[in-house]
């Protein structure tokens, strides 16, 4: 077992010396020494967990968003930037209301970037906050694999009454989570009426991100709620798909 680790952190440590550029299964295998089979079954284990991520089936392997997001590396940040703030931008435009970046961090949602609209009244976002008490906090939460979601929870507990009134127990609040998954958006409204609606932002099968709508509940009627939700979905779509084309964030550096 504690060979399997040792080989997993020489494998993640060699793709990192040069995040220019992925590497191959032969290059991998090649560079430390192993089988080739064994160093595929690792690779394999890597990407499934999101430590890597795989660019087309010839190409090569880089690093995933979990290494990133697991150090706290900014580069995957601003990768992640880069794909959402034209898309923010126009989203808020089109709405007039506040929109979110969030990622999760440890417990907390931590905003990446906010968009404001221009109405007199609206959301005050603080940058971090509990993961139960925003949208964007339980939407992240929702699609992480069941083994996150349960270290997560014991670590920090179930979400109080007055956060989350639906929620008694560990089976509670499993359900509540697949029913976000499923329908791929979490909405809250709170104490306050404040209306909050999400939807996932995914690198490859893995859910890094959060994009979140935030406004006061008295804005949230019939005619807009329709529309404000097609455009929410549309709007992650677009960041998903520029998030998971390099060409399209980077530029093509054949041309």
């Amino acid at each position: 077992m504690i060979q399997v680790v040792n080989r997993s952190l020489d494998i993640l440590e060699l793709i990192s010396t040069d995040r220019s550029r992925p590497y191959t299964l032969n290059e991998i295998a090649g560079q430390l020494n192993l089988n080739k089979a064994t160093c595929a079954n690792i690779i394999k284990t890597l990407v499934n967990r999101g430590y890597l991520e795989q660019e087309g089936r010839m190409t090569g392997y880089r690093l995933g968003s979990m290494a990133y997001l697991l150090t706290g590396n900014y580069h995957y940040k601003n990768e992640l930037l880069v794909a959402a703030m034209e898309p923010m931008n126009l989203l808020s435009e089109e709405l007039n209301e506040s929109c979110i970046l969030s990622i999760l961090k440890e417990n907390m949602r931590l905003i990446l970037h906010e968009v404001k609209c221009t109405h007199e009244l609206q959301v005050v976002n603080i940058k971090e906050k509990e993961i139960y008490r925003t949208s964007t906090g339980r939407m992240i939460l929702a699609c992480l694999d069941k083994k996150e979601q349960k270290t997560l929870i014991q670590k920090y507990g179930l979400p109080s009454s007055d956060i989350w009134p639906d929620i008694e127990d560990e089976d509670d609040l499993a359900i509540e989570l697949h029913k976000i998954k499923k329908k791929q958006m979490a909405e809250q409204v709170s104490k306050a009426h404040i209306v909050g609606v999400a939807v996932p932002i995914y690198k490859g099968k893995k859910v890094i991100a959060s994009l979140g709508l935030y406004l006061p509940e008295t804005r949230y009627t019939s005619p807009m709620q329709k529309k404000i939700l097609s455009s929410l979905r549309k709007t992650g779509d677009i960041i998903n798909e520029k998030l998971n084309n390099r060409k399209e964030i980077y530029g093509d550096e054949n041309n």
